[in-house]
């Protein structure tokens, strides 16, 4: 009996190492291999940065977007912002990055005007070291003008659906007053200015008949007097329940309420920065506001990318354009209507665009569940680090896919088992090591990565020492504000 026993034994012990893969067969989700990830994310590729060493994209799937998600102090400035900075420095490029505390300013940007960048810092709340940047000079059409206005309102104004209606007036209210400003403007450009709007919207009264002097000289334009356009316009948007239009222009108000800032009036009255100049020489942009203040400037915010898009996107790239790279930070702190559309199309134009976040959450709160879906399917690349919320880490856990295992006791049975779970449970992402990242790009596998911070980096932990921050020549002058007349 015993030794039947074992005889028996001994047969599926064989079967088992000999037919072991008749006997359980695994598919599905899995990791991917060394192997694997060295050829996706390969040192000798030209795009992206994703590990902080020398893992990169290539630059056609860096065109395709990726989306950062990071909670605070996570390390996504470290671990993914500066050392894509840094290690641009020897491409021919251009670059735009949110940097919301001035530390990517502060570690990059001596370094890349060592290497040939044009140096660009954009900042409120120091002037001294600051361009100047008018983004009504880079909205070159009636609907560039429009976007600007949405912007300001739904941005600036931290609408809900239910304000719609009243959202919708102050956009048309607001359309209206750029482009009479705008024509003023080709008379003197320090008439076309935010810092004008919010003055127009200040004097506007109950019903805008105080601004009708200032209107009835700059809607008509006099190389072609018949042209009725902008007073209908006016009309249209001033005509109706005089409780709706007063509504309208606080709301407008409201929204651009940031315009008693003294320092944002004097920094949009003139511009020293032509956004469409970055696709031919070596630049990068550092677009600094407060880490604390990054609310209150989210309309501001909002409005550069949409102008740098805008920018980027006009004409489409030749020979000589060079490629762009957004580093998008703090991205859930913006409104960009249409983003979807800006995220499906501005691949076509050498353009790759990294968003931010803290959590994917953050999209459905600004933009609404249905639509914060489609920005997702806008990116390529996601990357995750430590400590992801609930949201994230479920969205991960699901993309990530399943396993899928189907067994069978001895090789003589018909009948099988199957079992399926998930290659990565949202727990598990959620607890990666503080140096790991998920990725999940393309049609690959899911990878685990292990990161590496600027500053624990060979060469690059040497530079923010050896260079510092970059000197900046000509500073914002309060002097050049001017205030329209209304006569």
């Amino acid at each position: 009996m015993i030794g039947k026993f074992i005889k028996e034994g001994g047969k599926h012990a064989a079967y088992a190492l000999v037919f072991g893969k008749f006997l359980k067969r695994q598919s599905g989700a899995r990791l991917q291999s060394a192997k694997e990830l060295g050829q996706s994310l390969n040192a000798k590729n030209t795009g992206l940065l994703i590990d902080g060493a020398e893992g990169r994209l290539s630059e056609r799937e860096s065109f395709q977007n990726v989306c950062v998600i990071a909670r605070v102090g996570a390390g996504k400035t470290s671990r993914y912002i500066i050392p894509n900075v840094l290690d641009k420095a020897s491409r021919k490029c251009s670059i735009v990055v949110n940097d919301p505390k001035g530390e990517v300013f502060a570690e990059t940007s001596g370094f890349m005007q060592a290497k040939g960048f044009k140096v660009i810092a954009i900042n409120p709340e120091d002037l001294q070291n600051s361009a100047s940047f008018n983004p009504l000079l880079e909205a070159k059409t009636d609907i560039e003008i429009e976007q600007v206005a949405e912007i300001l309102i739904k941005a600036g104004s931290g609408s809900s659906a239910k304000d719609q209606f009243w959202d919708n007036g102050a956009i048309r209210l607001i359309s209206v007053l750029l482009k009479l400003l705008q024509r003023a403007g080709q008379q003197d450009p320090a008439n076309y200015t935010l810092g004008n709007l919010y003055h127009l919207l200040q004097n506007f009264g109950s019903d805008g008949t105080p601004l009708d002097e200032f209107v009835i000289h700059w809607a008509y334009d006099p190389t072609n007097p018949d042209d009725s356009t902008l007073w209908e316009e006016w009309k249209g948007a001033t005509t109706g329940n005089s409780n709706a239009v007063q509504s309208f222009a606080l709301t407008a108000l409201t929204a651009l309420k940031a315009f008693t800032n003294r320092n944002l009036v004097a920094l949009t009255a003139t511009s020293s920065v032509n956004l469409e100049d970055i696709r031919r020489e070596k630049t990068v942009i550092y677009f600094i506001t407060p880490p604390h203040l990054t609310e209150y400037y989210g309309f501001w915010t909002s409005v550069f990318f949409r102008s740098v898009f805008n920018a980027s996107m006009r004409r489409m790239p030749d020979r000589r354009t060079l490629p762009l790279y957004v580093l998008y930070d703090e991205f859930g702190h913006s409104t960009i209507p249409s983003f979807v559309s800006v995220a499906n199309t501005i691949r076509g134009y050498k353009v790759s665009l990294s968003i931010v976040l803290q959590s994917l959450s953050q999209l459905s709160a600004r933009y609404g569940t249905d639509y914060a879906r489609s920005i997702q399917g806008g990116f390529m690349t996601y990357l995750a680090y430590a400590g992801s919320d609930q949201d994230t880490a479920r969205f991960f856990e699901a993309i990530a896919g399943k396993v899928v295992d189907v067994r069978r006791d001895k090789i003589e049975d018909i009948t099988q088992q199957r079992q399926e779970y998930n290659l990565l449970n949202a727990d598990e992402v959620r607890r990666i090591g503080d140096t790991q990242a998920v990725l999940v790009s393309a049609n690959r596998h899911p990878a685990l990565l292990e990161t590496t911070p600027y500053f624990a980096h060979r060469r690059y932990s040497k530079i923010p020492r050896r260079f510092g921050p970059a000197r900046i020549t000509g500073a914002v002058q309060a002097s050049q504000v001017k205030r329209i007349s209304l006569s």
